[in-house]
């Protein structure tokens, strides 16, 4: 009886190994080449596909062998796609070499050279050393006229490197990481790239981009100057600055008709400056800094957007004016839907400046409760104890809430803070002179979610211990007049989905 099973067991169709090879192909497109290359003892259809599929793909953090072993590895592979006359469309290699030797680097030109007659469309060459970058990027790099999508990092590029630089005709994305370039040789680069969507730029000095209508920038750590002529921008969807140093005043001037997304973090250009963004179909807004800019929109004609607010804050160094910078920043954006995150709140802050916002702010408004902005979450992490009941003031005192949200990380002192959150809302333990926003609270409930926020589900003060620290609680607040919250709202997302959403909707269009 076993061996009946056995031999019936035997028999079984394997449907996936009788699927076309350019199918079986693209499978292994997803996977890395270690993963690829285990995939030939899978049967005899599977034996030979993964050296043959249209993308090769080497790390050495993956690779047991010294480096001169995995530059052999790569070297063997690439060269038995070229004896057979086979296409490479991708061409990826990560290492960690801190200097190459003369036969190193011959054989990366002579991979270069063999890609660009098979007509590559995508290389990505990463040299990521332990310590300072030293190696010379080979210049036959710049000679690939095929390239749509180039990805260089962790080398310096001399001016001999782009002497003889082609025009790249089909190159519609740039990245450069940790790239050390000479003065005016980026701008060398761009000129030779007509048709640029996408400049992904990581820690370069000084980058003035002139390359006419991309879709795609994201600037890290550098400083940025664009081009101000009238259609710059007109195709830009997606403007990331992380780290810019340089003021970001001249973005006042432009216009950005098809602006999607914009990220703005820990940028000191925006320090003393007002910017104003001519942005109407923009979506997405977001702000991360230990300062508060100054920042508004033009009419934006999107039916709903929304911003995203992260603040570390230092309330010590400003804190008779830090609530009334946020309350402007607010009513700037105040036609989307907001999240304000406060982070890593300074110990120094006191009580007395906290009030003295307060008071600024009241009589900014007039005593108007109504001309407060609504916030549809605002989270808190690491608020001191004995801070919590003002903060709640000076955020009520510029902003309407509809949800409170903090972390259940299962410590001790998340379970206090939440605990004291809880009382202030419920019972009213607060002063006298910060209670004038409970006028309008109506119900406090809380609920509780897993950190993918898939399902959200009421809970109680003495049942947070039981969760785990995958969990996050959350104190819901209905206020006078409000609509209910709705946690699954499209303000929940996160940077990084709106931007793949962005990118799925560019490609149906297309």
């Amino acid at each position: 009886m076993k061996r009946e099973k056995r031999e019936e067991g035997s028999n079984s169709i394997d449907k996936i190994s009788e699927l076309p090879q350019d199918i079986l192909q693209r499978i292994l497109y997803w996977l890395s080449q270690e993963d690829a290359v285990r995939t030939s003892v899978l049967s005899k259809s599977w034996r030979n596909i993964w050296c043959t599929r249209p993308n090769l793909n080497f790390s050495d953090a993956t690779f047991k062998g010294n480096m001169h072993q995995f530059l052999s590895v790569v070297n063997t592979a690439l060269q038995l796609y070229c004896d057979q006359r086979l296409c490479v469309d991708e061409f990826h290699v990560c290492m960690s070499v801190f200097s190459f030797d003369c036969a190193s680097v011959s054989l990366v030109e002579e991979w270069v050279r063999i890609l660009t007659s098979m007509c590559v469309k995508k290389f990505c060459l990463c040299n990521l050393p332990k310590r300072s970058i030293v190696e010379e990027l080979p210049s036959v790099v710049f000679g690939a006229e095929s390239l749509q999508d180039l990805h260089l990092a962790g080398f310096v590029l001399h001016r001999e490197a782009i002497e003889r630089m082609v025009l790249f005709k089909n190159l519609t994305s740039l990245s450069l990481q940790r790239v050390s370039i000479e003065e005016g040789i980026f701008e060398k680069i761009i000129s030779c790239c007509p048709l640029i969507e996408t400049l992904d730029i990581k820690e370069l000095c000084t980058i003035e981009i002139h390359t006419p209508s991309p879709e795609t920038i994201c600037i890290s750590e550098g400083n940025v100057w664009f081009h101000k002529g009238p259609d710059f921008f007109r195709n830009l969807k997606y403007l990331s600055l992380c780290g810019v140093k340089s003021s970001l005043e001249h973005l006042s001037s432009c216009k950005f008709p098809s602006l999607k997304f914009l990220y703005l973090a820990n940028c000191d250009g925006l320090k003393g400056i007002k910017l104003f963004i001519d942005a109407p179909n923009i979506i997405y807004f977001g702000y991360d800094g230990d300062f508060i800019p100054s920042i508004s929109f033009a009419t934006v004609t999107s039916t709903e957007w929304i911003s995203d607010i992260h603040l570390t804050c230092e309330l010590s160094d400003d804190a008779s004016s830090w609530f009334i910078k946020l309350h402007e920043l607010l009513k700037s954006i105040s036609q989307s839907k907001i999240s304000l995150h406060f982070d890593r709140y300074s110990l120094n802050a006191d009580r007395d400046g906290i009030r003295e916002n307060i008071n600024m702010v009241q009589d900014i408004n007039g005593g108007n409760k109504h001309a407060s902005v609504v916030v549809e979450k605002f989270k808190f992490n690491w608020l001191p104890l004995s801070l919590i009941s003002s903060i709640l003031n000076g955020v009520f005192s510029i902003c309407r809430p509809r949800n409170i949200e903090d972390f259940l990380c299962g410590g001790k002192g998340e379970m206090k803070r939440i605990e004291r959150l809880w009382k202030i809302l419920t019972e009213r333990k607060i002063t006298k002179e910060d209670r004038f926003w409970f006028r309008d609270l109506e119900e406090v409930r809380m609920e509780i979610s897993d950190y993918n926020q898939k399902e959200w589900r009421p809970t109680t003060l003495s049942e947070l211990p039981e969760y785990n620290d995958n969990n996050r609680a959350m104190s819901l607040l209905k206020l006078r007049d409000y609509r209910e919250y709705n946690p699954n709202d499209p303000w929940h997302w996160d940077p990084m989905s709106l931007s793949r959403r962005l990118n799925e909707n560019q490609r149906e269009s297309n």
